[in-house]
């Protein structure tokens, strides 16, 4: 009869913990400190918090002329490689701004500043993000498929050769989304078998820099309904998520690498006070940063582009020997 009852015991036991295990897997429900059972939402994933301690996933890049491929997410993304032009001096990693997709082929808004780069001795790696190019789709949710981007950034440089010194390079909503990646990469400075350890520095060319959802509200009058589906999905993803927690001004603090940044006077897309408000805040919390402006130059930096690009480059050079 003992017997009995100690087998019965065994399989309650077995019953409850596979119950916790299942309540505990993301995607499912989790049980909160106090007892209760919190759901875990989809996008989650992409808070800051959670982008630090995620791990990045390094595919295999093929090559294919001018043309790069790998996998984030599960997606495959394509994107221009510029193959560096003599000794390899370093890595290039790109996200370009804002493109609409009729119309949209593989290296727009990076392919000039990556010939003039390769040239100099630096190979540079541009994704089309999922969505464009010859990427997989994008995720259906409009949220969702901003938010991803960074990570998709993240497994990118996971995945490129290592042995050379990697800069960050963003135009636009590309500098949102290079800000979003230096403060992740800064945060898990230290941390063991943490990649990026290898990127020197971001370079910024008029970034959007203001909080979220702010820096995409910003821009909805420009669509065709002035922004009412936007507004709406914006309205759902604040019913379930604490937007606090995708938004980069919040995580300034975390960056360490150093930081240089372009700015045209007459920029009409990128209001020039926000990359001002972005170089104060850095100095406020002692970060390196370089600011350059440039009086009458639009937002591709004409017509100062080529003393902007020559920065760079030298810029590149300037951390390669500072580097220890």
């Amino acid at each position: 009869m003992r017997l009995k009852f100690s087998l019965i015991g065994l399989i309650v036991l077995l019953i409850l913990v596979g119950i916790i295990w299942r309540l505990s897997r993301p995607g499912g429900m989790m049980l909160s400190p106090g007892g209760e059972t919190v759901k875990e939402q989809p996008y989650d994933k992409y808070s800051f918090e959670r982008l630090v301690t995620r791990g990045d996933k390094a595919s295999e890049i093929e090559v294919m002329g001018d043309k790069f491929y790998y996998v984030s997410e599960g997606r495959r993304i394509s994107g221009e490689i510029n193959q560096a032009e003599g000794e390899v001096r370093g890595i290039v990693v790109m996200a370009r701004g804002y493109a609409e997709k009729e119309g949209y082929k593989t290296g727009t808004g990076t392919k000039n500043a990556a010939t003039y780069y390769a040239k100099n001795g630096y190979t540079t790696y541009a994704p089309d993000f999922s969505g464009y190019g010859e990427s997989d789709p994008e995720d259906t949710n409009a949220l969702g498929a901003r938010l991803v981007k960074p990570v998709e950034i993240l497994d990118l440089i996971a995945s490129v050769p290592t042995g050379k010194p990697i800069y960050l390079w963003g135009h636009s909503n590309g500098g949102q989304i290079m800000l979003s990646v230096a403060e992740v990469l800064g945060h898990r400075a230290g941390q063991p078998d943490s990649h990026g350890a290898g990127v020197k520095g971001v370079i910024l060319w008029a970034p959007v820099s203001k909080p979220f959802p702010y820096n995409i509200l910003y821009y909805t009058d420009e669509a065709e309904d002035r922004g009412k589906w936007l507004r709406g999905e914006i309205a759902k993803f604040e019913a379930d998520y604490d937007v606090y927690n995708y938004s980069l001004d919040r995580y300034l603090d975390w960056i360490t690498m150093p930081v240089q940044i372009h700015q045209g006077s007459v920029d009409s897309a990128v209001p020039k006070k926000w990359s001002d408000e972005l170089v104060m805040l850095l100095e406020e919390l002692e970060k390196e940063v370089t600011y350059y402006e440039y009086f009458g130059a639009d937002h591709n930096m004409r017509p100062s582009w080529n003393v902007v690009v020559a920065r760079d480059v030298a810029w590149f050079g300037q951390l390669m020997k500072e580097a220890p």
